[in-house]
């Protein structure tokens, strides 16, 4: 944290200064003195940290999913009660809010929804910008999907994502390299998901999910990934487009090993069989790593399976995404509907952020996240 002091003024002149403020109508007060978003305490603008509470300043995280569902969403009906899981006024089953959610942070957007044929989302997804306005920001995207095969899925993304953005986070506000918070936030989110309870009925049935994490900054993008969730690179020409990850399953392997044709490969019955993951039982390996320098400006695509089997070529996305030009959080959402309009056989995530990194701000207000960024602060 940047040690601050607030410099004492000149006493030659101060008492004419004061005078002069005070007596000129038309004189505009200057911007108010930074409080803490997080306690309210007073801090410097170049302060990295809140002295009091301890608050990282320079980083916008997004919320975590609400506990709740709110209010029931059957037309017509306004019941706020559930018991045993259904509406108390007309019956029908309590809102999950995993089922789709949304959040904007101006420099990256994303959207997870849970599709038109699954009972439940087991994908999930966390972000954050760091730095301040005024400076090419860092962002951190993280993306996973619960196996459906393991004992409450849902619960493992949920923990990866959230353990692998702060490990990535915290390293990279301690000066750590991308590539290396990136390796150690796949092994944190390994042991998380591992010491979560397993099935009761079947030890032998833990929990598990695939990840991709992304690292994004002026000095290029850094992805990692275990599983066959996928980043893309959407190039501003969208035939310049490019997968950046290999997926971690049978057919990418039968791919890789140049055994099989895409086409081929896709064919089969074994095609989405999990090779890696984060969990019980999982291959002693380190993550997959990438590093990309982009030649011009573009997005950055990181996405569940549910999104790219529909829409697998890059070029594809590029297209729907449109640069993101309408916004963000618009064109993940645009994308989220290309696969539920394809059938949503899957649970869906879509995260977008631009590159070069930049500070827009989301459509129709302040960004939603945990902590705002000081510099908001002083704007608001």
């Amino acid at each position: 944290m940047t040690e601050s002091e607030q410099p004492e003024p000149a006493a030659a002149g101060l008492d004419e200064t004061l005078a002069e403020t005070v007596e000129s109508p038309t004189a505009e007060p200057g911007p108010a003195w930074p409080s803490c978003p997080s306690c309210g305490a007073e801090v410097a603008p170049e302060d990295g940290y809140c002295e009091e509470c301890g608050a990282d300043l320079l980083v916008r995280r997004s919320e975590p999913v609400a506990p709740t569902g709110g209010p029931c969403r059957t037309a017509d009906c306004a019941g706020e009660s559930f018991t045993d899981g259904y509406c108390d006024v007309c019956g029908t089953p309590e809102p999950d809010p995993r089922d789709h959610y949304e959040r904007d942070l101006g420099a990256v957007a994303g959207v997870t929804d849970r599709g038109l044929r699954h009972s439940r989302n087991e994908d999930d997804m966390a972000f954050a910008v760091i730095g301040a306005t005024g400076e090419a920001p860092t962002v951190v995207a993280v993306v996973c999907d619960g196996v459906s095969t393991s004992y409450k899925p849902e619960t493992a993304s949920a923990t990866a994502v959230h353990t692998a953005r702060e490990h990535l986070v915290l390293a990279l506000r301690r000066g750590e390299d991308p590539q290396s918070a990136t390796l150690g936030a796949f092994e944190q989110a390994h042991k998380a998901v591992v010491a979560l309870p397993s099935d009761p009925t079947d030890a032998a049935n833990g929990r598990a999910s695939t990840m991709v994490s992304v690292v994004a900054s002026e000095h290029g993008i850094t992805v990692g990934w275990v599983g066959d969730a996928r980043v893309y690179w959407l190039d501003q020409n969208p035939e310049d487009s490019l997968v950046l990850t290999l997926d971690d399953s049978w057919a990418g392997r039968m791919i890789a090993d140049g055994t099989l044709t895409e086409e081929e490969a896709f064919k089969s019955p074994l095609a989405h069989t999990i090779l890696r993951w984060l969990g019980p039982g999982a291959p002693e390996e380190p993550a997959n790593l990438r590093v990309f320098l982009p030649e011009g400006p573009g997005l950055v695509l990181a996405c569940s399976d549910g999104l790219w089997n529909y829409l697998p070529a890059a070029a594809d996305l590029a297209r729907v995404a449109a640069g993101g030009f309408g916004g963000l959080l618009p064109a993940a959402s645009a994308l989220t509907a290309v696969a539920l309009e394809g059938g949503g056989h899957d649970n869906i995530t879509a995260v977008l952020a631009p590159w070069p990194t930049r500070h827009p701000e989301p459509a129709g207000g302040e960004p939603t996240g945990e902590i705002s960024s000081l510099s908001e602060g002083i704007q608001s």
